[in-house]
């Protein structure tokens, strides 16, 4: 009987190494594939877009859904190209935001900035989306630290202030909030917007070749 008993408990030792075993070979593949994703992708831009991609793409969606398109190519810096695609019946396709923003240097996408704004609507509500967004961010990327805080001096009864929340997930890859309030003390009236950035460093410093883009390629879709 003692031999038995013995058999009994060294088969439940071995069982419950065999489980300890299997926990922490488990817990260490779901820390370094997780980790490893984040460190892959700390942050991407969003609507489907990639970082270094050229204008394409986004001016064929533009085109699809009838949006407007503006580009800018600022004097003082000729590498730089700002795509604006807005809808003229108020937020974009599915989304709440009202304008993107996005920024090329050398044809290669760097930055996208989303502008929500609300026509008609009091300051609170436009406050408290903002703080929604705000909350659905950081729960996707992690807490948001303050940026900063501007105020401007009352011109003509009209003042303005803003308030920044950014966080850095990698280097050079940063997420930012804005709000912008306008107050005017003549008129009664307050008004208030936000934007989002998504920001990549790494692409600027790059040294890759530019993007060649023709006129023709910015007017029309391509096909890949």
């Amino acid at each position: 009987m003692g031999t038995v008993a013995d058999e009994l408990e060294l088969k439940l030792i071995c069982c419950k190494l065999r489980v300890a075993v299997s926990r922490f070979l488990i817990c260490t593949i779901l820390i370094h594939g997780i980790g490893f994703l984040q460190a892959a992708e700390p942050l991407l831009p969003p609507f489907g877009l990639k970082w270094g991609d050229s204008p394409n793409g986004l001016v064929e969606w533009a085109l699809r859904s009838s949006l407007d398109q503006t580009v800018k190519a600022p004097a003082s810096d000729p590498r730089l190209k700002v795509l604006l695609v807005s809808s003229p019946k108020g937020p974009l396709p599915g989304h709440e935001a009202t304008t993107l923003e996005a920024r090329f240097i050398d044809g290669r996408l760097f930055e996208v900035t989303l502008h929500y704004t609300y026509p008609g609507r009091e300051s609170t509500f436009v406050r408290g989306r903002f703080a929604e967004l705000k909350r659905i961010l950081a729960q996707r990327h992690g807490p948001l630290g303050l940026g900063a805080k501007t105020r401007k001096q009352p011109l003509e009864g009209v003042s303005s202030s803003s308030i920044a929340y950014q966080r850095e997930p990698a280097a050079g890859r940063i997420l930012m909030l804005v709000l912008t309030e306008v107050v005017d003390t003549k008129r009664g009236d307050r008004s208030a917007r936000f934007s989002v950035v998504y920001h990549n460093g790494g692409i600027v410093e790059s040294d890759a070749p530019p993007v060649i883009i023709r006129r023709s390629e910015i007017g029309s879709p391509q096909k890949p």
